[in-house]
């Protein structure tokens, strides 16, 4: 445990630097958002260009780990659909809010998931968090879209729109470009190998930064019940669903680990960004979001804990 803490203590004492500088204002707020746009479609594709382009495919349990992660991110979504008149009427919550509570149960923060796996094991752990991405990123997009549609206030988008905001995303190209290139077997000069490693380096630093600059602390529990209920789901449960599918699967070792530690982290930074577009509640959107990155310094170090204990 102790090993698992001191490897996950930079991360977060980046994460409050982020919001140091934000909160002193030594950053324009138009500059984060800039710099959150670079992190998103360019230095975080990169590097999972190329370590995709790096690996032996061979060895990576694609089928298996993609399986324990669709069967997690399903059961939760799931769950919140069979809850959803049970939490609305115990919460007191309008459509747009259940529409941000089911968003932010089952969605992930990309960029600290990958910040955190490359933290603790490197370039092989950031080789199974790429299935993750590759097959979470656009199922929950999806799924996330048509429940925020259908229950928030905001303009139904059809298939055509749907379609958009699943293929515009460069997380899911990254997986498709490093895949296809290492399968084809083509080499790689050693001055692209170099910029691409240039342009990378800064991934994990700057993305920190940005996730502690988005946070909003003094509003975090502005709500209480629907944003403890949101981090309760999101932080705790739903790490146990991704580990029974693994146990099902037959998931082991690391890849067992990547699991837990996909379904662990807080939610993606994007569901405000969605809440707003489709008429959700993005408030409460924003305070699920601060809250839950401030409670994972807690309970995502257990979870890692216990996954390698589970998995061996």
């Amino acid at each position: 445990m102790i090993d698992v803490i001191s490897a996950l203590l930079p991360v977060f004492l980046t994460i409050l630097t982020g919001y140091g500088l934000m909160r002193a204002k030594l950053i324009g707020e138009m500059v984060w958002g800039a710099l959150e746009h670079i992190c998103y479609y360019l230095l975080f594709p990169v590097l999972i260009v190329t370590t995709l382009v790096r690996t032996d495919l061979d060895s990576v349990p694609f089928l298996a780990l993609g399986g324990a992660l669709l069967g997690g991110a399903l059961t939760m979504s799931a769950l919140m659909l069979a809850l959803r008149p049970v939490l609305m009427s115990r919460l007191g919550l309008s459509g747009p809010s259940y529409s941000t509570l089911f968003q932010t149960t089952t969605r992930w923060h990309t960029f600290a998931a990958l910040a955190v796996i490359t933290s603790l094991y490197g370039n092989e752990g950031l080789l199974l968090a790429s299935i993750g991405v590759a097959v979470l990123i656009p199922v929950l997009n999806v799924i996330n879209v048509i429940v925020v549609a259908h229950y928030a206030d905001g303009e139904r988008p059809g298939p055509q729109r749907l379609a958009r905001l699943v293929a515009i995303n460069p997380f899911i190209w990254a997986c498709l470009i490093g895949v296809v290139y290492n399968l084809s077997g083509l080499p790689l000069p050693d001055p692209v190998f170099n910029t691409l490693d240039l342009i990378s380096d800064g991934a994990l630093g700057l993305g920190l930064l940005t996730v502690g600059a988005a946070l909003r602390i003094n509003a975090a529990l502005d709500r209480k019940a629907p944003i403890i209920t949101a981090s309760i789901l999101k932080l705790l449960v739903m790490p146990v669903f991704m580990a029974l599918w693994a146990t099902v699967i037959g998931l082991d070792g690391l890849a067992f680990t990547i699991a837990v530690l996909c379904g662990a982290v807080s939610t993606a930074s994007t569901s405000y960004v969605l809440a707003r577009q489709l008429g959700g509640d993005s408030r409460l959107a924003a305070n699920i979001i601060t809250f839950q990155v401030l409670a994972s310094a807690f309970t995502l170090p257990v979870m890692i804990w216990l996954a390698q204990e589970l998995g061996g």
